[in-house]
């Protein structure tokens, strides 16, 4: 019988790679929530600036990961990994200087950089050369909840670490976490003994074709770039409605509410959707709710609690889709194609990140409401194109 433990070492490695793979987030995630407040202050800042700066890291780490696991291949886990996090603690000081000094355009530039820092194709690679197949779901897992963690402390920390500190302070945390990241990539993570490119956890680009010929999987790539526009697009509006009612170094306390709504949501429906059976049910349910809160940000948010309860239903639709859609997507991914599939959907994801920043910027000169109707349209059509969908069966 297979032992399906992890081995010391899978596990040295996995919690690991987790580490760093959650440090890189949360860098950034901690600027997230307060961007769009302290760079609007920027002299020649314009909405359209502030929403390109917020989104810019998405446009770059779309650009990058593929490439970056396939040369993870050529040259080594480790040259890559390195290479990244120095471009990431680059572009995060550069933005640290540029909100010391409060210029846009070098912000923007700076945020690029962190983009072109991506590392999740090469953790992922590395993840499947120090693991056997039999545990590899549960090492993507691990990864995958820390992400889940870093998005939790990031909201929270981030606006009091820019009350206390300014912006510039946040991406100079930022920096100081990829600098404690670096010696343990260098000394500390256990090197595989041959580098093998993996189908099932790697881009591989002989089934790229494949997998854009699929329908359910562009539908769930479109599914995926949709939900994460609007989230850059939230960020980017609002913390200015809120900051209408409250002063930014107060925001922590909205956004941790928000968290701990939208996580007790998120168990149970997230049980439901996988152990029930009923994973179109909910996700389409949280679409729906994604489209409420929009609804409310339009016609509500002219009075302080309905703003705040705005944003707590907006981030409960969130987090009940965010769990389910890298599983249902690797369920319509046949077994050989699955790491192409995951390819192309991650870049999806940060496509959309960069899309929705820019979009909220752009539209914001002609009013919040404006915003809101547009993420309400593509969200419909989302809803639609879900409908049509027919669920693949749980694998066994």
């Amino acid at each position: 019988m297979i032992d399906k433990d992890f081995t010391p070492e899978e596990r040295k490695a996995t919690l690991g790679l987790a580490g760093i793979f959650s440090l890189r987030m949360l860098g950034l995630f901690l600027v997230l929530p307060v961007l769009s407040i302290y760079a609007s202050e920027f002299p020649g800042a314009t909405s359209f600036l502030v929403g390109l700066a917020i989104g810019a890291y998405g446009l770059t780490q779309a650009f990058f990961q593929i490439p970056y696991g396939l040369w993870s291949d050529k040259y080594g886990r480790i040259p890559i990994l390195v290479l990244s996090t120095i471009i990431f603690f680059s572009g995060s000081g550069l933005a640290a200087y540029a909100s010391y000094n409060q210029d846009i355009y070098l912000l923007i530039i700076g945020r690029f950089l962190q983009g072109m820092g991506a590392v999740s194709s090469v953790v992922i690679a590395l993840i499947a050369d120090l693991t056997r197949e039999e545990v590899r779901t549960r090492a993507m897992a691990t990864i995958g909840a820390s992400i889940g963690m870093a998005f939790a402390f990031g909201m929270v920390l981030g606006p009091w670490i820019a009350a206390h500190f300014g912006l510039g302070g946040v991406f100079t945390f930022t920096a100081i976490l990829a600098l404690i990241s670096l010696p343990y990539i260098i000394w500390g993570i256990p090197r595989p003994k041959i580098i093998v490119h993996h189908d099932d956890a790697e881009f591989t680009a002989s089934y790229l074709g494949t997998v854009l010929r699929d329908k359910n999987l562009l539908k769930m790539d479109f599914g995926m770039f949709t939900l994460h526009m609007g989230l850059t697009a939230v960020f980017t509006v609002a913390p200015l409605i809120l900051k209408n009612f409250m002063s930014p170094k107060d925001l922590w306390k909205v956004y941790l509410v928000m968290f701990l709504v939208g996580l007790t949501i998120m168990v149970p429906s997230t049980i439901i959707a996988e152990k029930k059976g009923l994973i179109k049910q909910v996700k389409i349910a949280a679409i729906i709710v994604l489209i409420i809160s929009f609804t409310m940000f339009m016609f509500l948010t002219d009075r302080f609690l309905f703003a705040i309860i705005s944003i707590i239903v907006y981030f409960t639709g969130f987090m009940m889709l965010e769990p389910i859609m890298p599983s249902l997507m690797s369920r319509y991914a046949k077994p050989q194609v699955k790491g192409t599939a995951s390819g192309v959907f991650n870049t999806a994801q940060f496509l959309g990140a960069f899309v929705g920043g820019v979009s909220a910027g752009y539209l914001l000169k002609f009013g919040f409401m404006t915003v809101f109707i547009f993420l309400s349209v593509i969200t419909l059509l989302w809803l639609v194109v879900v409908l049509s969908m027919e669920m693949p069966q749980k694998k066994a």
